[in-house]
């Protein structure tokens, strides 16, 4: 059972916490179900409320979580579209190359990308874009 068809029972109330099993218990992953229902603004104070027991003060245990949301959610269940950075063409091919210069993942470059000033980043990619290995390279991959 993934967030999303937690997110939706606790809106229609078919199954209790008692009715899953121990595979379906484990998947409730209490950040997820957090950061879903705050997307809805109308639950920022209760996703704001159960926050604080979550986490790094653990007070609350899951069940106690889905027990709680299951009474305090209504039954009307609206979805409420998930958030997804867009990342651009140009952003993709800047973190390519401060991957190969930083010697990381992608996915890393693009925490650099936000931590480097333009001007820096600039340099990088201009060294790279003169250096003939690197353009023999990229033909190589085609």
């Amino acid at each position: 059972m993934n967030p999303f068809e937690h997110v939706k029972n606790l809106h229609t109330k078919k199954r209790r916490w008692e009715d899953f099993n121990d595979e379906e218990k484990k998947s409730f992953n209490v950040f997820i179900i957090n950061k879903t229902l705050s997307f809805n603004p109308n639950y920022l104070n209760i996703v704001n409320m159960v926050q604080n027991y979550t986490g790094l003060n653990q007070v609350l245990s899951q069940k106690e979580v889905f027990n709680l949301y299951y009474s305090l959610l209504p039954t009307k269940f609206r979805f409420y579209r998930w958030i997804k950075g867009e990342k651009t063409k140009n952003e993709k091919e800047k973190a390519e190359y401060l991957a190969m210069h930083f010697k990381v993942s992608t996915r890393e470059a693009y925490d650099y990308l936000k931590i480097l000033d333009k001007k820096t980043i600039n340099q990088i990619i201009k060294n790279y874009k003169n250096d003939t290995s690197r353009k023999a390279i990229q033909s190589t991959k085609k």
